[in-house]
Order: C-alpha cells, then sequence, then structure tokens
C-alpha cells in the first residue's frame, strides 16, 4: 500500500497538473480470428437464415502501458520502478488525459525549478562546433549555476555563459537566430529560450569583431557555454601613478582592425577602469587615431581564453603621450575592508650646454621634480570611501634671471562617498581642495613687457604673480550618480547634485593683454568668490556606424544666485577611421570659469589631427 500512495502523489502532477496535451499511444491491432474447422454437410435441410448482429466498435487503446513504458525510460527517478503502480494510478484518469509527447519528469510538489536529471542528448552530427548540454551526464553542471536563481519554465531551455566576476562591467550578452536579436542577458545568469539553434554573442567592438558561439538548446536543459573569451582591465594613470580619464584606442592585430575607443577611470567619479571582453589575441593599444603600424605611443598584450587580467598604461596627461605600459601581477583588490596606498618620489637635473647648435639657453640649469601620492578606501557590498592626496612639485632654475621658477605646482585632496542602491544609482557626499604650495613667477624673455601695479617691467625680468596657496578652491557636493544608459552603441554615465565653490585667491594676479596695440600685458587681480548652486557631470561615448566613436565630458555648476558665473569645462572628441592606415581626429574643449580667466565668454580650443602610415617595403 504504501508504493501505491508514492505512485499516486507524483503522478498527479505528472498528467493533470503538469499542464498535459492529448496524444495517444498508437493503437495495436486486433488479433484476428482462427478459422472454422470444415464440417461435412448437413443431410437434413438447412433452417432459415437468422439475422446476423451489426458488429460493434472496438474499444479505445489503453494508453496507459505505453504512458507507464516512457515514464520507466524518461523519468527513472520520478517512475520509482514500480510498473503495476503506475497502471494503477493511470486508469484512474479517462482515456487521453496522459501525455507521453510532453512529459515533464517533476517530483510531486517541486518548487525548485531545477530540472530533474534527463537522459542524455544526442550531439548534433552535422556541426561538431555547435555546444549543446553535457551529454555525459543527466545533469546540468557548473559551479555556478547554483547561484542563479533564474526559473527556466517546463518546455523550455536556456543558454548559460560563466562569469569572469566582472559586476556591473560584465559585457551585454547577446542571442540570435538566423541573424536576428532575439534575447540578451549577463553572464553568469541563464538567458531563457525555446529548444532550438542559435548564436551566442558578447564582447567589445563592432558585432563582427565579437566572440560568436553557435550553440542549441534542448528543452529543460541548461547549455553551458565553455570559457572562450579573456577580460582586459585597462587603467590609465599619470607618470605618478594618479588614475584619470586619458584615451586611447584597441586594435585587434590578427584583423588590424580597431576594436574600440576607450578611456581611463576617475576614482574620484566613483568609476572603475573600464574591463575589456575580447576574443583570445594579441592586441595594440596605440594613441586616439593610431594605426596598427604606429611605431611609437604603442603598447602591445596578448589576451588568453578564460583569463582576467589588468594592465597599466602610464600616460602623460597634457600631451597624451605614452610613458610606459605592461601587466600588472598584483592580485585584483578585495572590495572589502580597508585599502592604503602611498607613493613618493622625485628626481634632480642637472644640465649644462654651451653648444650653439643645441638651440637651448647657455648657462647652468636645475630642475627638481617631486612628488607625493597618498590614497585610502574604504569598501564594502554597497558602498566606497574613496580619499586622496596628490602632491606635484616640479621647479626649473634660469640660468638667465639666477631663479627658480616653477614649471608644475599643485595640490590636490579630496574625499567622496558613494552608496550603491540599484545597480544605476547611487548617492555620493564629496569634499576637496585644491592649490599651489608655493610663490609663482612669469619670466619675461628679452624684450618683453608687462604692467605690474601702474609700473611697467622690461625682460628678461620676472614679475611674481601669485603667493603660497594662491589660489585655494573649496570643493562641496551631494547628489547622486546615475548610469543613464549602458548598450553596446551607447554609455552615458550622470551625476547630479548640489555644490559648493569657495575660491580664496590669496593674492593672485592674471596676465591678460593690453587694452591697446603697442600696450604692454598686464596682471589683473582675482578676487574671491563664493558659489551654490547644482553640480552636474555627463560622461559618454557612442559608436556611430564602426568607423566614427564619439567621447564626451561635461562638468559644470549652476549657481543659484543670478549674479554669479555660470562655470563649466566641455570636452569632446569625433573620430573617424578613413582605413586601417589612416585615421582623422576633431577635439573641441569648451571652457567658462570667470573666476579664474576673468573673460566673460567661452573659450574654446579646437585640433584636427589626420594621422597616417604607409609601409613601403
Amino acid at each position: 500500500m504504501i508504493r501505491v500512495v508514492i505512485a499516486l502523489s507524483f503522478l498527479a502532477p505528472l498528467t493533470l497538473g503538469g499542464g498535459p496535451a492529448r496524444a495517444q499511444a498508437p493503437a495495436q491491432p486486433a488479433a484476428p480470428e482462427e478459422p472454422a474447422q470444415p464440417q461435412p454437410a448437413p443431410e437434413i435441410p438447412d433452417p432459415p437464415a437468422e439475422p446476423q448482429p451489426e458488429p460493434q466498435p472496438e474499444p479505445p487503446p489503453d494508453p496507459c502501458p505505453a504512458y507507464c513504458d516512457a515514464m520507466a525510460l524518461r523519468c527513472p527517478d520520478v517512475f520509482l520502478g514500480n510498473r503495476a503502480t503506475c497502471l494503477a494510478a493511470c486508469a484512474l484518469y479517462p482515456a487521453g488525459a496522459v501525455d507521453i509527447d510532453t512529459l515533464r519528469c517533476r517530483l510531486p510538489g517541486q518548487d525548485d525549478p531545477t530540472p530533474v536529471p534527463q537522459p542524455p542528448v544526442e550531439r548534433p552530427a552535422d556541426d561538431p562546433r555547435v555546444v549543446s548540454p553535457d551529454d555525459e551526464t543527466w545533469y546540468d553542471s557548473h559551479p555556478q549555476l547554483d547561484d542563479d536563481t533564474s526559473v527556466v519554465p517546463p518546455g523550455l531551455g536556456a543558454v548559460f555563459l560563466p562569469s569572469l566576476e566582472l559586476g556591473p562591467r560584465a559585457p551585454i550578452v547577446t542571442v540570435e537566430r538566423d541573424g536576428q536579436a532575439v534575447a540578451d542577458g549577463k553572464p553568469g545568469r541563464r538567458v531563457i529560450l525555446e529548444p532550438g539553434r542559435y548564436t551566442v554573442r558578447l564582447g567589445d567592438g563592432p558585432d563582427d569583431m565579437q566572440v560568436r558561439v553557435p550553440v542549441r538548446v534542448v528543452a529543460d536543459r541548461t547549455t553551458v557555454l565553455p570559457v572562450s573569451w579573456g577580460a582586459l582591465e585597462i587603467e590609465v594613470v599619470t607618470p605618478s601613478f594618479v588614475p584619470f580619464r586619458g584615451t586611447y584606442e584597441v586594435i585587434d592585430m590578427s584583423r588590424r582592425e580597431v576594436v574600440d575607443l576607450g578611456f581611463g577611470a576617475d576614482e574620484l567619479l566613483g568609476e572603475k577602469p573600464r574591463v575589456w571582453v575580447l576574443a583570445p589575441g594579441i592586441y595594440k593599444l596605440v594613441k586616439p587615431g593610431g594605426t596598427y603600424r604606429d611605431r611609437s605611443d604603442f603598447a602591445t598584450v596578448r589576451v588568453l581564453p578564460g583569463e582576467y587580467s589588468r594592465f597599466v598604461l602610464v600616460m602623460n596627461p597634457d600631451t597624451g603621450d605614452f610613458e610606459g605600459a605592461g601587466l600588472v601581477d598584483e592580485p585584483v583588490a578585495d572590495d572589502d575592508g580597508w585599502t592604503v596606498d602611498g607613493v613618493i618620489g622625485g628626481d634632480i637635473a642637472l644640465f649644462r650646454s654651451d653648444l650653439t647648435t643645441s638651440g637651448g639657453t647657455e648657462g647652468l640649469q636645475l630642475q627638481l621634480s617631486g612628488f607625493l601620492d597618498l590614497s585610502a578606501s574604504l569598501r564594502g557590498e554597497h558602498y566606497r570611501w574613496i580619499t586622496r592626496l596628490d602632491i606635484e612639485e616640479s621647479h626649473l632654475r634660469d640660468p638667465t634671471t639666477e631663479t627658480f621658477y616653477s614649471l608644475r605646482d599643485r595640490v590636490f585632496f579630496h574625499s567622496i562617498y558613494i552608496y550603491q542602491l540599484v545597480n544605476w544609482f547611487g548617492p555620493y557626499a564629496r569634499a576637496g581642495v585644491e592649490t599651489s604650495m608655493l610663490p609663482r613667477q612669469i619670466v619675461l624673455g628679452e624684450g618683453e613687457r608687462l604692467e605690474d601695479d601702474g609700473r611697467v617691467v622690461t625682460g628678461p625680468a620676472s614679475v611674481r604673480f601669485a603667493d603660497a596657496l594662491a589660489p585655494m578652491t573649496l570643493i562641496e557636493g551631494v547628489g547622486g550618480n546615475f548610469q543613464a544608459w549602458r548598450s553596446r552603441e551607447i554609455e552615458l554615465g550622470l551625476r547630479l547634485g548640489i555644490g559648493a565653490r569657495q575660491q580664496i585667491t590669496n593674492g593672485l594676479r592674471v596676465r591678460l593683454p593690453g587694452e591697446g596695440e603697442d600696450a604692454p600685458d598686464r596682471l589683473v587681480p582675482v578676487t574671491n568668490r563664493f558659489i551654490e548652486g547644482v553640480e552636474a557631470t555627463a560622461i559618454g561615448s557612442a559608436r556611430i556606424t564602426r568607423y566614427v566613436t564619439v567621447t564626451t565630458e561635461f562638468d559644470a555648476l549652476y549657481p543659484f544666485d543670478q549674479g554669479q558665473p555660470f562655470i563649466f569645462s566641455w570636452r569632446n572628441q569625433i573620430g573617424l577611421r578613413l582605413a586601417s592606415f589612416a585615421s582623422l581626429t576633431y577635439r573641441l574643449n569648451l571652457l567658462r570659469n570667470p573666476t579664474l580667466t576673468l573673460v566673460d565668454d567661452v573659450q574654446s580650443e579646437h585640433t584636427v589631427q589626420l594621422r597616417f602610415s604607409i609601409t613601403l617595403f
């Protein structure tokens, strides 16, 4: 009796609750009647013929034997091997209420969407490259499948791409059928599909350069793709190892074509370095507009399947020139707990030249440079607190005036806290200060004139235009970070909030042109400013066809007080790939900051660059 009760408990969801169809087992042909033995003819006359009864219709064949046989073959774990109990339970249901073709091997009351193991699926013989469910086992096995809670409805299947633990930086997975996109998803999660043949693609660059894998989806199974791609994280830093948004291009050397335009990350904006998902091979990093033939300002890296590599690109932030590059063998930083880093360095250069052909200044020149970089970060599952202190100093002794003047003097301190509520939004709070430590001077060449506080100074000479800590700018802001749009073609990030700027000039003066044709330049003092308003930052990139790329970065502060100036900077770049050996780049930079420049108009900078490289031999 116990076995009968168990059989009844699982047969109900299999026949009625599991969505029965009406397919029946084929009817068995009736056994032919045996022919009658011949009898001798009677001697008496035959009686009158009686009317023959009409033939009765045969009863419909019993579908239960075929149903139970199918259960024994296709669902051994559910059937439990008791055919008599299955037949008895099946007889309780009306004929035709069982479904063999769409039999679902699910246990009674099973809430777990994971299907019961099925018999092996035959691999298609016509194309061995097509990835199918594992034919060596009845189970869909992969360590990451246990972490995916996606529910696969009965009768459907799924594809699963293992994750390389990239988080929000993971690429978009696109599933195509007959050349048309039918679904998309992310690595580490099932993409649910109807049974059939598909092509799965993912990665960076144009569609035809991405990783493409043909797959076969089987009902109630998950097709796990082998990892045939690699991940490359590229961090752009200054020579003093400060991350910034430097730009570069990635070229696939096997095809000698540009994959895409990339840029570094600004940690103080809550950004992380970009991770490229690429097909295995050798890739070349060049300056924007470069080609695969570039012999300077380039770096190469090999991408291996299944590997997550970290690459550092050292770039001059002013010129964009490459100054170093290479793989980092340090482990990936743990996103949990404190991380503290510190670097100090510098150099001393002493040089003298009396050669008339050198074109330089005669005499002894001494250059002193140094830097200090300190950073501390506290990271958790949903938050980040990053604090950074950067100090850069570089001074040169001019042999003509025998005085030092500043080449670079910068002190920058910034702290930001970001909490990630959801993948596309998180609030932030930040504060910082930027200034210069030492007094600075303007060096006048021979015959140059400069009006300083009512008197005209004629070169060679030097004139002080800034005291120590001039100017000092304090920055505060609160608001939210938004991932406004992210697709293969367009990425757009926004930061919107309330901000404030306090500018303390400390005796700063700005050099402006004279007010007459022959009038000397003049030094004009800058006044203190305190501005509160709406701060906004937009960072975006777009690929318009495979030949045109656009990047933009907009940072602005719109004041509440209409008497205060609207401050913004806007950097744009458009790249046009003319051919594999030539490219055209246009850059447009716009700046409006009357508090420092004393110019109300928008100042612009245009650059058009045509780059080409042709191998003659």
